[in-house]
């Protein structure tokens, strides 16, 4: 039997919140030195620059060249900041680092004046109070740094600073953004509002604006959902994808190397909303907790082409009778293409490949992810894949509750259901609402569907799920 835990946060115990910002940089002006930014390049060249990549500004530095590693050091320096009536300062900021080469280093000066080289002041090393980046083989999601403590620093004229050191045979290339110097809770400026709100997956994903964006990004956010997905690569997890419920809008990934979950895992946490190369996602995990284990997330019945569509997103989906029309290969980066006569998806091998037989028609299950500007099918294991069998089967092997669904599309207003025990019956549409809920008997139940109008619904019985076409 499905274990569903149903979202209800309470923000409760939070308590009052000290909103006060002392310093935001986060280069949305595409500039390093707005606001008393300044810089220092005590060796070589080597600077940072402000850049922007996917309509995201943040400040970028690198000690290659073009040809090869340079010799680097270079300096990046907040104004003179004010911490002397502060209560529990911090600085908080985030990470995106590649290559291999030393961490950046976060520093804080009170007595730096400001525009002389850095070795005329003292430095107090504050990086291992904070999370960096750490893959340097690929480019990943932004690390959120955590809050560092600068209570032992209460000046009128405190110096943050973050230097980078390169090397003539390795450097990495570290971007950092959003730096905020504020009281201990304050999260703001893509770290989130002052206090984290409680919110279902499908109100993050449904509330978007015109181009299929988050109108809850950079929003701190308390929700829950049953883990359908773990993305692993080199034996690390990088993320996984949670969902609440069946239906549109009701799955989100969680970039998080931290915390280690298992498909069944049904979650509690606390991040922040994000826009990653346009696919919401939830970031900087905080509070976490696991509440049960072995639970079911039916996959949602759509059809090819509706896995193209923004309300699907992160969604565990399942096609039916889709002919394989192109096989993967180098040249498609492992994708290959089915069609239930609806429209073309692809299918890729982002969490499991697989090698299909031309003309072959498939059942595919998997969750749905979207990856330079297209949206695409993430099965993750052989048993997300079968050849299609037109001899009606038992939806989920595991718990055949449900033997029979006909006729199958419904042409009279009335579909005959055969279940293997008393249980209930629920229908949803295709965005998820709950159209039609009844109880069955165990053997053979005459159900009347004629209030529905004709399209494509979900049909879910126990642990067993099912497209329901009405005619």
């Amino acid at each position: 039997m499905k274990k569903l835990y149903i979202l209800g946060l309470s923000l409760m115990g939070l308590g009052a919140i000290n909103a006060q910002t002392y310093e935001l940089k986060d280069f949305e002006d595409l500039s390093l030195t707005s606001g008393g930014w300044t810089t220092q390049v005590p060796v070589d060249t080597t600077n940072w620059k402000a850049n922007s990549f996917n309509g995201d500004n943040f400040a970028k530095i690198s000690n290659y060249n073009g040809t090869g590693k340079v010799a680097a050091e270079a300096w990046l320096i907040s104004p003179a900041i004010d911490l002397s009536n502060s209560t529990a300062p911090m600085v908080s900021f985030e990470t995106i680092m590649k290559f291999t080469g030393a961490p950046i280093e976060l520093l804080v000066s009170v007595d730096y004046d400001g525009t002389s080289t850095p070795s005329t002041a003292t430095w107090v090393d504050l990086t291992a109070q904070a999370t960096l980046d750490t893959d340097a083989s690929a480019w990943g999601s932004w690390t959120p740094s955590g809050e560092v403590d600068l209570s032992s620093y209460q000046s009128n004229a405190v110096y943050i600073a973050f230097k980078y050191t390169g090397t003539t045979t390795d450097g990495s290339t570290w971007e950092i953004d959003n730096i905020l110097i504020a009281e201990t809770g304050t999260t703001t400026g893509g770290n989130g509002p002052s206090a984290p709100v409680a919110k279902t997956i499908v109100q993050i994903q449904s509330d978007v604006d015109g181009m299929g964006n988050s109108n809850l990004k950079d929003d701190s956010v308390m929700t829950a959902g049953i883990v359908t997905a773990v993305n692993m690569f080199n034996g690390n997890q990088k993320g996984y994808y949670i969902q609440d419920g069946v239906g549109a809008w009701t799955g989100i990934y969680v970039f998080d190397t931290i915390n280690s979950v298992q498909r069944g895992d049904s979650i509690t946490l606390t991040a922040v909303v994000d826009e990653y190369y346009d696919a919401t996602q939830l970031k900087g995990v905080t509070a976490f907790n696991i509440v049960s284990n072995f639970n079911d997330v039916p996959a949602t019945l759509i059809t090819t082409n509706a896995v193209a569509n923004e309300m699907y997103e992160s969604v565990l989906v399942k096609v039916e009778n889709a002919t394989c029309n192109t096989l993967p290969s180098s040249a498609t980066y492992g994708e290959w293409t089915i069609n239930d006569g609806s429209g073309d998806i692809n299918v890729d091998d982002y969490l499991f490949s697989y090698t299909p037989t031309l003309g072959t028609a498939y059942n595919v299950t998997g969750v749905v992810g979207y990856a330079y500007s297209n949206f695409k099918m993430y099965p993750r294991d052989a048993n997300d894949i079968s050849v299609y069998s037109s001899t009606p089967t038992a939806i989920n092997e595991n718990n055949n509750t449900l033997l029979n669904v006909y006729p199958n599309p419904v042409a009279n207003g009335l579909v005959t259901i055969t279940v293997t025990e008393n249980t209930n019956l629920v229908v949803f549409d295709l965005l998820g609402n709950v159209v039609l809920s009844t109880p069955l008997n165990n053997v053979t139940n005459t159900i009347d569907v004629s209030t529905l109008s004709a399209g494509n619904y979900i049909l879910k019985v126990g642990n067993s799920a099912s497209k329901l076409i009405i005619q």
